[in-house]
């Protein structure tokens, strides 16, 4: 606490007492060095995580890096694991219950006789398949997952500040510096770097590939008056890998609405409108007709990317009643407190938690978003900031942020129930929102007094914010591994 106290005392005292964070952001070398600083202190301070023995597989490589990769260099669909005559002869192979005491490849999908790899096969196709073809060895899912954390606090960080350079270039660099303070804690980067497997590869992939379209959509319409291209192209592109990622992070894609309807408006009459429909559609097949033909190859349904035939702790094939959890799961993953214990680290990971459905998962939750992130917080006055905006994307950014946000979770809990890391794929609209939010409200205050209030507002809001992560994933995370592995560094904290 008294760590996190000094932190606070000292951030305040930098940003009011250094010139460069007073003024606003405009990309001086001496500000970009103060991003690049943090950043690179952020991401050493992920990579410094116990090792990792997977609990799911005794071999090295796994159904992702080892048996996905060598299914695609053979031309197959299905992996090469022989399911056991005992699960072909179940009633129910999808209900866990059938299953217990018996052996199977698990989180596979199992369809017709054989196993598949339902996660998603692009960053096995960009990465995985590449690295096997020019090395002859497999590139480990640890190190895959990682390129894709650092991936995404570079991306995310970028996009933060490309938001901030669009509209709000009078707001003080301090206040875009916390936000990107902010934005590193929004990704829920801590918690996916400690057990980094398939989950968090596909995660963490689609995540990066998000933030980059919407990175290139920014970009693309940076000049109002002469729309870039490629960089639409490369937006709509990045969103339709996203989907080869997570298939849920299609509605990701609705975000770009604003951006391609103000393209076609003004495309509209004149002879670009034939290429800049070219730009936005064509990246979407590229992507949709592989994966489309995929599908189907393997499940019958092009539509069918395999999550509903997979082996996994709840029988996933029966989902019917699970809208009655939706209310309980949104309260878990949006806005639920801190789960408190007298003892050291005086947080703990909340798997108590039953649904209304004997099918409800809850695989571990710290607690809500709202609590990783305070500034979330800054929603609330959504509607009074919305009214004086008038720039039609910001504004409909504001719209689409956190109706795709909660769409998200309700799938997600609808889906695959309620598992922190699993917020990676809305926690960001959320901060996004609050941040453009925040922006407003600085811009719209009179008074410097009030400007001030609202820095500090935000600096302790995100102190506070660190504190709940680091006690909450830093030395819980989802299997202790801090305490397990590292005991004397565990100790270190303990007070």
């Amino acid at each position: 606490m008294l760590i996190i106290l000094i932190f606070i005392v000292i951030m305040g005292c930098i940003l009011y007492k250094i010139n460069i964070f007073r003024e606003p952001y405009t990309g001086k070398s001496s500000q970009k060095m103060m991003i690049i600083g943090f950043i690179a202190c952020f991401i050493i301070l992920l990579s410094m995580k116990p090792s990792f023995t997977s609990d799911y597989l005794e071999e090295e490589n796994d159904i992702y890096n080892k048996y996905l990769v060598d299914a695609i260099l053979e031309g197959k669909t299905s992996i090469n694991i022989e399911p056991s005559e005992e699960l072909k002869n179940l009633e129910n192979p999808y209900d866990p219950t059938q299953r217990e005491e018996m052996e199977y490849s698990f989180d596979t999908a199992y369809y017709d006789g054989k196993y598949y790899v339902y996660f998603g096969i692009v960053p096995a196709i960009i990465l995985f398949v590449p690295f096997k073809l020019i090395t002859g060895t497999y590139l480990s899912t640890i190190e895959g997952t990682f390129l894709f954390v650092i991936l995404s606090v570079i991306a995310s960080t970028i996009l933060i500040i490309q938001i901030y350079k669009r509209w709000f270039k009078k707001v003080p660099f301090n206040l875009l510096f916390l936000f990107i303070i902010a934005g590193c804690f929004s990704g829920l980067y801590i918690w996916n770097t400690w057990r980094m497997w398939v989950y968090e590869l596909v995660l963490m992939a689609g995540y990066f590939f998000v933030q980059l379209g919407l990175i290139c959509i920014l970009k693309a319409t940076k000049d109002k008056e002469n729309v870039n291209l490629k960089y639409v192209f490369l937006s709509c592109l990045s969103m339709a890998l996203a989907v080869g990622c997570r298939p849920t992070l299609v509605l990701a894609s609705i975000i770009l609405i604003p951006f391609l309807y103000q393209i076609l408006k003004q495309a509209y009459g004149n002879k670009s409108l034939k290429k800049t429909f070219i730009s936005i559609i064509v990246p979407y097949i590229i992507v949709a007709i592989p994966l489309m033909i995929y599908n189907y190859a393997r499940f019958g349904n092009i539509f069918e990317f395999g999550a509903k035939y997979q082996l996994t702790i709840v029988d996933v094939t029966n989902l019917s009643e699970r809208y009655k959890d939706i209310p309980k799961g949104l309260y878990q993953y949006l806005i639920q407190p801190p789960h408190l214990k007298e003892e050291f680290p005086y947080m703990s990971i909340d798997y108590s938690t039953e649904g209304n459905t004997d099918n409800y998962y809850n695989g571990g939750i710290v607690c809500g978003i709202l609590f990783l992130n305070l500034t979330i917080i800054g929603c609330i006055f959504w509607y009074k900031y919305y009214k004086k905006v008038k720039d039609p994307i910001l504004k409909g950014m504001m719209i689409t942020l956190p109706i795709v946000g909660i769409v998200m979770c309700v799938l997600t809990v609808y889906m695959g129930g309620t598992v922190q890391r699993y917020a990676v794929d809305f926690f960001w609209m959320f901060s996004i929102l609050a941040m453009i939010i925040w922006f407003l409200m600085y811009e719209n205050a009179e008074k410097e007094r009030t400007k001030k209030v609202i820095i500090i507002t935000v600096l302790l809001l995100i102190g506070i914010s660190i504190l709940i992560n680091f006690f909450g994933t830093f030395l819980n995370s989802e299997y202790n591994y801090l305490e397990k592995f590292y005991p004397e560094v565990f100790q270190l904290f303990e007070f």
